[in-house]
């Protein structure tokens, strides 16, 4: 059965956080309305490149789509079911920030077929929700929450930070246990990374007064991932722990190489040999799509190219596919698997890559396992060096 995941991509939040590097913008209702008729004929766009697929993850996320109207959002959701072959046991994915979303929302998006709700809390700790510029504070998140398991989701990721402004050591421990004693099903812990284009990258020099330093933040990540350990939650990749059973399936079609298509602006996907995006210009995109409806007919998903909307297409080659295999494998604690590599590649991963990774065997970021190598905790934590010596990235 050939299976496929699906991301949707919605642009727009109320505010921009200073660190986030994700296309998002501040928009109209009239410009958001615009989008969304967009995306729906996008979708309809797929119909025949997909239609031997079936869809067994779909992941709304953005932006925050929950922050446009909960009507745009089934209309979503009602087009991609309709459009789409998506299993019964699907698991489907939006994200939200607290604020953006009530208990009405919540149940409607439930009964449409979400079954997993991404909530991103970042800290219960005022000051730095306030640092990081998120539009939420702790009341707000624990209403969207319990509102959540009210109307039936059994299936809660939450997201934290560590590394922020202003955070310590025991600030961090506090949300984290205050997270733990809720017992969602799933908990990403991201530390904070300074990207270009950010309003934090501009602010960077200012920054660094408040920032913990790169010995706190380390001592932050291997605490963090030992008290979720004990706690029940397994690290199944970096900054991803789960309860059994619950690791995000679609995710995981990301670290596993697998296939999946990503609409709407900016949106990434790796489908028939070819990795795509779109622009990032709303304006752009919507424009691709402002043709007369009654004239539209299903196409190949690479004929998209007479609408001007890629930013990027490009073919993968057979050793850029080594490459990324060993990168994102890594990503996850089971690590490298040499039969698996071997059976892909046609080739030995230790007479590749073993010169290259034995000064982190003999340092302890690498571990020996029964099937390869996998990173340590501590070479988790420094695991875009490691890889970038492995690999050499330009």
């Amino acid at each position: 059965m050939n299976y496929l995941g699906l991301y949707i991509h919605i642009p727009f939040c109320q505010s921009k956080c200073g660190y986030c590097d994700f296309y998002s913008v501040k928009a109209t209702e009239r410009a958001q309305d615009a989008y969304v008729e967009a995306l729906l004929m996008q979708m309809k766009e797929y119909v025949l490149a997909t239609k031997d697929k079936i869809f067994d993850t779909v992941f709304i996320g953005g932006g925050t789509p929950t922050s446009i109207k909960n009507v745009d959002l089934l209309k979503i959701i009602k087009t991609a079911q309709k459009c789409f072959s998506i299993s019964k046991g699907c698991e489907f994915t939006i994200e939200a920030n607290p604020r953006t979303v009530d208990y009405k929302g919540l149940k409607s998006l439930y009964k449409a077929g979400v079954n997993r709700l991404s909530i991103g809390l970042q800290s219960i700790h005022a000051n730095e929700l306030k640092a990081l510029s998120r539009i939420h504070n702790f009341d707000d998140f624990t209403e969207c929450y319990e509102n959540a398991l009210q109307v039936g989701f059994e299936n809660i990721n939450i997201d934290v930070m560590y590394g922020i402004p202003h955070q310590t050591l025991g600030s961090f421990y506090d949300t984290l246990k205050k997270v733990i004693s809720l017992k969602p099903s799933h908990i990403s812990a991201y530390g904070l990374k300074i990207e270009p284009g950010t309003k934090f990258y501009v602010m960077s020099d200012k920054l660094k007064m408040s920032l913990p330093s790169e010995e706190t933040e380390r001592e932050m990540y291997l605490m963090c991932c030992e008290l979720l350990e004990k706690n029940g939650y397994n690290q199944y990749e970096i900054s991803n722990f789960a309860k059994k059973n619950y690791e995000c399936r679609h995710n995981l079609k990301y670290w596993n190489c697998s296939e999946y298509i990503g609409l709407g602006v900016s949106a990434h996907s790796y489908f028939g040999d070819y990795r795509f995006s779109f622009k990032k210009n709303i304006k752009d995109y919507i424009k691709s799509f402002s043709y007369n409806q009654k004239n539209m007919q299903n196409i190949g998903v690479f004929d998209l190219e007479r609408y001007n909307l890629f930013d990027e297409y490009t073919e993968i080659k057979p050793n850029e596919r080594i490459g990324e295999f060993v990168m994102l494998s890594f990503r996850l604690k089971n690590g490298i698997n040499k039969n698996k590599f071997a059976r892909l590649f046609h080739k030995d991963f230790d007479y590749m890559y073993y010169h290259r990774i034995r000064p982190f065997i003999e340092s302890g970021h690498i571990l020996p396992t029964e099937r390869g190598y996998a990173f340590s905790r501590e070479g988790m934590f420094v695991s875009n060096y490691i890889l970038s010596r492995i690999l050499e990235f330009e």
